[in-house]
């Protein structure tokens, strides 16, 4: 028969046992689940990039990771396959029209026909965000955020901006140039 120090003792034993068990379970929970997506970034539309009549139909943003292999740009800047970034897709229509054409350096060509170069800024709050616009290093593999429509066409655009910062909150898009003729 045992004796009673020694039923106190294995109780004991066991109860540690059972709490250990309790806590490495509830540590390995917390390690192994997975953390949410961050919230999708706020969409933007309807509206006019500045004082021109590109109609922005609709701006989508969420976190994902550049899509295209590596890649050195012209300034010596190294664009990896897979680096974080904000991706923007962006709908945009062109409402110039012969009465109202794309502005032109050159006003000897009356077109219809707009050329667009997209950027973003990304902020979190009110404070902006540093990202850097993975296709603005010329001769990026997807052929930067540029449109060319007719009046009245619609083009569909993909933004990459690399940051590593998970907190934004909105995105502004923001015409690099917007023209009646393509520039070189």
């Amino acid at each position: 028969m045992m004796s009673r120090r020694m039923a106190v003792g294995l109780s004991i034993v066991v109860l540690a046992v059972i709490a250990l068990s309790v806590v490495y379970y509830f540590a390995y929970q917390q390690q192994t689940t997975p953390k949410p997506p961050p919230e999708p970034i706020p969409s933007q539309s309807n509206f006019y990039l500045g004082n021109s009549r590109i109609f922005v139909v609709s701006a989508n943003a969420s976190y994902g990771n550049y899509p295209f292999p590596t890649h050195t740009a012209l300034n010596g800047s190294v664009i990896d396959y897979g680096e974080p970034c904000v991706i923007i897709n962006v709908t945009i229509r062109n409402d110039y029209s012969a009465e109202f054409p794309p502005p032109s350096p050159n006003q000897i060509i009356n077109s219809t026909v707009a050329y667009v170069y997209l950027t973003a800024d990304l902020f979190s709050g009110a404070k902006e965000v540093s990202a850097t616009d993975l296709l603005l290093f010329g001769e990026p593999p997807s052929g930067g955020a540029v449109a060319w429509m007719s009046s009245g066409q619609e083009s569909s655009l993909t933004l990459y901006l690399a940051t590593n910062n998970k907190d934004v909150t909105s995105f502004q898009i923001i015409p690099r140039y917007i023209t009646g003729i393509p520039l070189p």
